[in-house]
């Protein structure tokens, strides 16, 4: 099987490590395919994403990695983009003109509950102290009726938008253990992720698993959570596992959690990005 991510930042947006290094380092770990994908909200941007006047030198910068390691390792280049109604969306359409492999959809806010009112949005994965003082602006402090948008936000952007990899699909487990606003284990949540689980399959779309909170010290488990990729393997949801890693040191971080953790949940095979399209192997 092979050895890879297609979820990895670099200098770029708000990695450690410069794009060629982490070729340097995926090579030298025995890695076989690589894929680049910058934070992205095109045509708008935040401290930490992808500055729009820099789209074309980054996959310029990408495509020539690609053909200096021709042979020794597959890289791919592509966008990881923010879904925020209104501002900017994870769809084929908007970043066609960049010419790009793949896209991630991921959502890190979520808009103000109050229509009309203006309201910084609920930032899902900032700091602590941010996901707590954006969920009291947006939402009241109200963390079921955060959540709930939150999951309504992620079904609308998988039956909507044209895109391959659904990063870190229950990212507001992030700082859940520290503020407690919502019960993984109620009911209610567990319908949200049935739902949300149906629509990812029906889309089509593949489930990253994600270790990038293990290895950046978020908190001591994978995204999606053992219960969410059972609900996702009985739908027949597609899955790759990615590393969403921020320095060269943490391309495979966790895999061996990821890969144990995806055989538990009853999956057989991950997904691969081919000259053609995406393809399974037995995991």
């Amino acid at each position: 099987m092979r050895l890879a991510t297609y979820h990895a930042h670099t200098t770029r947006c708000d990695g450690g490590d410069s794009p060629s290094r982490l070729a340097e380092a995926a090579l030298a770990s025995g890695m076989t395919d690589l894929g680049y994908s910058a934070h992205a909200a095109w045509p708008f941007a935040t401290e930490w994403h992808l500055r729009p006047g820099d789209y074309e030198a980054y996959v310029a910068e990408i495509r020539e990695l690609e053909r200096r390691f021709a042979g020794k390792l597959t890289i791919r280049c592509g966008f990881e983009a923010d879904y925020l109604p209104g501002v900017s969306a994870p769809d084929r359409g908007l970043y066609a003109r960049f010419k790009i492999d793949y896209l991630i959809g991921s959502i890190h806010y979520v808009g103000a509950a109050y229509p009309g009112e203006i309201a910084e949005p609920w930032s899902v994965d900032g700091p602590t102290e941010t996901v707590a003082a954006t969920l009291d602006a947006a939402f009241g402090g109200d963390g079921k009726r955060a959540v709930r948008a939150y999951w309504n936000l992620m079904r609308d952007m998988v039956s909507h938008c044209r895109f391959d990899i659904v990063g870190h699909a229950d990212l507001i487990r992030k700082r859940n253990g520290a503020l407690g606003f919502f019960d993984e284990s109620a009911p209610w949540y567990r319908k949200e992720l049935e739902r949300t689980a149906k629509a990812i399959a029906r889309a089509g779309k593949i489930v990253e698993i994600n270790t990038g909170a293990i290895s950046r010290g978020a908190m001591d488990d994978l995204y999606p959570s053992a219960e969410f990729l059972s609900i996702l393997y009985k739908q027949g949801a597609r899955l790759t596992v990615n590393s969403d890693a921020h320095a060269a040191k943490d391309l495979t971080s966790a895999y061996d959690r990821a890969y144990r953790a995806a055989r538990e949940a009853g999956f057989t095979e991950l997904w691969f990005l081919d000259s053609g399209g995406w393809v399974p192997e037995a995991l």
